[in-house]
């Protein structure tokens, strides 16, 4: 994924995962194919400190993060995080296959300027080359993606005032994507239901937080579309009315699907899988499956580091912290 500048190729690095629910910690240890679970924790996030994905009030995230760092019992110093909402932006781009990384790096500030809804001189932007174009072999896809400056350096100043060195900031979507590419490695089994034969590689994830929807589409491990909705109820909520919330998480997910199929062009993909702490609500995948008319899977992320199914029920809510802390192993981007 993009670090903004701030990639480094050290390893074991905490995955910290900014949520408006809850700051989640996840470590990792071990080789890319063999990784263990080193440590994970979460804390609540204080109230009001991070409003639309932005942290806002910078001491009492820095007072929960010091907690996190005492729950986390983990002697790691580096830190990879992410930035993500409507202050962030990515999109995928072609450009001629000849160009030097010289003259690419202005094609990219160009493209940016065209392409970007904030002013350069108020983000942070990155790039990654992608590959040759399937259409057009003599183009590249390159991943564009920027956020803005102040957005970024709150998080790191932040992660600092707690003792952690952030190394990587990332973008939420992709390092949620991350994850998911190595769930489908460790349970090979998946990759049948999310690339039935014939059929494009077309794989959609939904992240439900406590106050947003996250939609992506994945294509080959890479993200081709993403939309984040705030949602009108939350969802991690125990009040009654489990299905009534589920059934208004269905309505938004069949919206996006109808979305990302209108404007690609593509058809529906064949497996959804469903994360975060809104995807622990009682009955949402059987009620989303008949709903939706798809395959819905939960991920059981303690697949990826070496932990047996329901030795921790919350892994779930660690998909992005689990896509940072994979940084450690995966310095390029999907």
């Amino acid at each position: 994924m993009l670090s903004f500048k701030r990639r480094s190729h050290a390893h074991c690095m905490i995955g910290v995962d900014f949520g408006s629910h809850s700051i989640k910690a996840l470590a990792l240890t071990g080789l890319p194919h063999a990784c263990r679970l080193a440590a994970m924790a979460s804390v609540a996030t204080p109230a009001g400190s991070i409003l639309d994905h932005q942290l806002q009030d910078i001491p009492p995230v820095v007072s929960a993060l010091k907690q996190l760092r005492r729950l986390l019992d983990c002697s790691y110093h580096n830190v990879a995080t992410a930035v993500t909402g409507s202050s962030v932006t990515s999109k995928i781009i072609q450009v001629p296959a000849s160009l030097t990384a010289d003259v690419l790096a202005l094609h990219i500030d160009q493209e940016a300027a065209q392409h970007l809804p904030f002013p350069l001189d108020e983000i942070s932007l990155d790039f990654e080359v992608l590959g040759p174009s399937e259409q057009h072999p003599e183009r590249n896809k390159v991943l564009l993606s920027a956020a803005r400056t102040d957005n970024i350096n709150s998080r790191v100043d932040a992660l600092q005032q707690a003792g952690w060195q952030t190394r990587v900031v990332d973008i939420g979507s992709h390092a949620l994507a991350r994850a998911i590419s190595a769930l489908l490695v460790a349970q090979p089994h998946l990759v049948t239901i999310a690339s039935p034969p014939d059929a494009p590689h077309l794989l959609a994830v939904v992240d439900i937080g406590a106050q947003g929807l996250t939609f992506m589409v994945m294509a080959d491990n890479e993200v081709i579309h993403t939309r984040l909705q705030h949602l009108v109820i939350d969802p991690l909520s125990t009040v009654a009315g489990h299905s009534e919330h589920i059934h208004r998480i269905a309505r938004h997910i069949q919206s996006n699907l109808q979305l990302f199929c209108s404007s690609s062009g593509h058809p529906a993909p064949a497996l959804l899988c469903v994360c975060g702490g809104g995807s622990q609500l009682p009955e949402l995948v059987p009620i989303l499956s008949d709903t939706l008319n798809m395959t819905v899977l939960q991920p059981d992320f303690s697949a990826v580091f070496g932990g047996n199914s329901g030795d921790y029920p919350d892994a779930a809510v660690y998909g992005t912290a689990l896509g940072l802390a994979l940084r450690s192993f995966s310095p390029c981007p999907i």
